[in-house]
């Protein structure tokens, strides 16, 4: 399998694990998470697929924004008016559980006239040029 350069803070991370595997580094714990974002994109990038989530995964409204191609106004409607996705507090945070997006995804959530909430590519949010 061939290894993309990962750059973290402008180190080479993967090569200089290779290089030198016994050297210990010293990172901030925010430093720990974006290197884990950092290897997850990559890692999606060199599968060739998509994020796979687990049954219990919690999503953010930005990730659940990009998945879905919704706005946040219809994150707020399917919630308030619709009764359609509900998120999970986690102390001040809203989170929603990935089964719900996934069902929404899949087709398992109809509107009052029994068709799919969502219909994917076509829910894209447009990008707000000139505004």
């Amino acid at each position: 399998m061939q290894f993309l350069n990962i750059l973290i803070m402008g180190i080479d991370v993967y090569n200089l694990a290779s290089d030198y595997p016994d050297v210990s580094i010293n990172v901030k714990v925010k430093d720990l998470i974006e290197a884990a974002k950092v290897f997850a994109k990559e890692l999606v990038t060199l599968s060739g697929s998509k994020v796979m989530y687990g049954p219990g995964t919690l999503l953010t409204k930005k990730e659940v924004m990009e998945l879905l191609g919704v706005s946040e106004t219809t994150l707020w409607r399917w919630d308030v008016k619709s009764d359609y996705l509900h998120p999970v507090m986690i102390g001040a945070e809203r989170r929603w559980r990935w089964k719900d997006i996934e069902a929404i995804m899949e087709g398992n959530v109809t509107d009052y006239y029994g068709k799919p909430v969502w219909a994917g590519e076509k829910m894209a949010v447009p990008a707000m040029e000139g505004r």
